[in-house]
């Protein structure tokens, strides 16, 4: 057991390596420290080079207003800063450094090299700073702003060079630093230099857009959506990536609060419940966001790297963020809304309103009961066609490519099915479309489910169905009891370790009851929404089921009419869309 010593003052030299541990962790938060003094010194271009993945050396150049030489000493004392002068100023900060901890927490644990000049002056300054002591101040000609140069890093501890990377790994956190930064100040020109090689490079008065371009993939660039939202003094900007271009991880998502680089739980949860029901579980956009907040309703105060921040209103925050990227991926859908009415109706021949009524599901004890004759006349169509599509073994379906004055529907016309799961569209503007018919399939489903299911419409079941329960099955079957209920399921759990099933919903075929009850215990599904994803999926027809011409038709036409149609519940593509570019781009045809 250690015995307590007497309370004393810690050496200054071991007060900055204490507080370089919250600071300095690595390379890239030494080249943030440095780029945010560069922008609050209110510089126009900013040089960083690195070599040895920023170990090695660290420099950063600006041609800001620079200190003179009696600032240097004072940069280099702990809690020194032309920042803040009041407590009122901590509570409008508009600057990115105001502790003055940031320069002497890298001295005292590098070897560093400082010179500036201020604006108008003739001569500059030096100092050298060797792990914490400082040497005198020496004048020396020097053109503008300030150029500081750290070498090796973390060379008096050790330790601490143990948790870094590899050299490329520093590199490359390096690189995204200095990105994030240029992303956030378009009007600001930056140059990033690594082991003497240019690998980044923003010219001055670029668009954030013309930055992310250099940043991203042209496959991204391309199809990313605006996001504009205000609320009062609260503004929301920036880009989001069309959701057939999400991917497996979240590293594309930046946040930039006052144009400060941020990582918020907040913030990405209001993302995500955005894109909720256009992407899978495991999928992450792609997003540039800028929130401007008033000073005094966000704390930045709340980290030692100033990575976090605090909001006053986060309710208003998260509502803006969710509004403004819900309105952008809502004008995206309405894109093809746009399309379908554009033909001129003398165009072509008036077609018939089908009502897909081919498949058994969508019939209702409430339907005519001519209906079951014209059931069994396209019963009769599609047993032909199948055994036609077998016999060819083809790639499209066994009907020729129908011709456009005959399938047309609202500016699109149906070529044909390929591989019995996709079905082939064209535009009225040239567009080519292909459509997963099982994805088309389960969003009208789910839509017809979401906006009638609740109403609980029941088909009575003339003979009940029993299933046996697990005793985790029969707790978690009394916990969604009502939710079930609601759907259509009329259920008995009088009797332990079973349930019988007297009833379900009247969009269910009886026949599939019990395998999606099955289902809904197995994958221990608890929401509504849950129940319904599920319901549709397992209702709608599959991949590999061939359809004839009138029921491609019948699910177009139903297609065409419902909301968000370009995704399934669970955030796959309905719908592939190749324009005239995506084409020539295929082909090669551009450079």
């Amino acid at each position: 057991m250690m015995v307590p010593g007497k309370i004393q003052i810690l050496p200054l030299e071991l007060q900055n390596q204490i507080a370089a541990g919250e600071v300095v962790e690595r390379p890239a938060s030494v080249l943030k420290e440095l780029i945010e003094n560069a922008l609050d010194a209110g510089a126009t271009r900013i040089v960083a080079a690195i070599d040895g993945g920023g170990q090695t050396k660290i420099l950063v150049e600006d041609n800001g207003y620079g200190m003179g030489p009696e600032e240097l000493p004072q940069a280099m004392t702990r809690h020194a800063t032309s920042k803040i002068r009041t407590f009122q100023d901590l509570l409008h900060i508009a600057s990115f450094g105001f502790r003055g901890e940031a320069l002497p927490s890298i001295g005292s644990v590098s070897r560093m090299h400082i010179r500036s000049i201020h604006k108008g002056q003739t001569e500059g300054a030096e100092l050298s700073i060797e792990f914490g002591l400082l040497s005198e101040v020496k004048p020396v000609p020097f053109r503008e702003g300030t150029s500081i140069q750290v070498r090796d890093l973390f060379a008096n501890t050790p330790a601490r060079l143990k948790f870094l990377k590899t050299q490329q790994t520093e590199a490359k956190r390096c690189q995204e630093t200095v990105c994030r930064f240029a992303l956030a100040n378009p009007e600001i020109a930056f140059t990033f230099v690594s082991n003497d090689r240019i690998v980044s490079e923003f010219q001055e008065g670029q668009t954030r857009f013309q930055r992310l371009q250099v940043l991203w993939p042209r496959t991204i660039t391309d199809r990313l959506l605006t996001v504009q939202a205000a609320d009062q003094e609260y503004a929301l900007s920036g880009y989001i990536g069309h959701p057939e271009t999400a991917q497996g991880r979240g590293d594309r998502i930046l946040f930039f609060v006052n144009q400060r680089p941020v990582q918020d739980k907040m913030l990405t949860s209001a993302l995500r419940q955005a894109f909720k029901g256009r992407l899978l579980h495991k999928e992450y956009p792609q997003a540039a966001l800028f929130l401007q907040i008033p000073s005094r309703e966000v704390d930045i105060n709340v980290h030692p790297a100033k990575l976090e921040v605090r909001f006053r209103d986060e309710k208003r925050v998260f509502s803006l963020l969710h509004q403004g990227i819900t309105a952008a991926l809502a004008q995206e859908s309405s894109r093809m809304d746009n399309v379908q009415p554009g033909a001129d109706p003398e165009d072509h021949d008036p077609q018939p309103t089908y009502k897909f009524q081919t498949f058994k599901e969508f019939i209702t004890p409430q339907a005519d009961e001519n209906l079951e004759h014209v059931l069994e006349g396209f019963d009769s169509q599609r047993s032909g066609d199948f055994a036609q599509q077998e016999s060819q073994g083809a790639m499209l379906a066994a009907e020729p490519a129908p011709s456009p004055d005959r399938h047309g529907i609202d500016g699109i016309t149906y070529m044909g099915q390929i591989q019995k799961s996709y079905l082939l569209l064209t535009s009225s503007q040239g567009e080519l479309l292909v459509l997963d018919q099982h994805a088309a399939h389960e969003r009208i489903l789910y839509h017809r489910l979401t906006t009638q299911g609740e109403q609980g419409m029941k088909r009575p079941l003339a003979i009940p169905m029993h299933r046996a329960l697990h005793s985790s099955e029969e707790s978690h079957l009394t916990s969604i009891t009502p939710l079930l209920r609601r759907m259509g399921f009329d259920l008995d759990c009088s009797q332990s370790g079973t349930v019988l099933i007297r009833a379900v919903p009247v969009h269910l075929d009886p026949s599939r009851a019990r395998e999606l009850l099955d289902q809904i215990l197995a994958q221990q599904t608890e929401s509504q929404e849950d129940l319904w994803q599920l319901m549709a999926c397992r209702q709608a027809i599959k991949a590999g089921e061939a359809l004839s011409t009138q029921e491609a038709l019948e699910l177009i036409q139903l297609w065409l009419d419902t909301p968000e149609k370009e995704f399934c519940p669970h955030g796959r593509p309905a719908v592939i869309t190749m324009g005239t570019k995506e084409l020539e781009r295929m082909f090669k045809r551009r450079g």
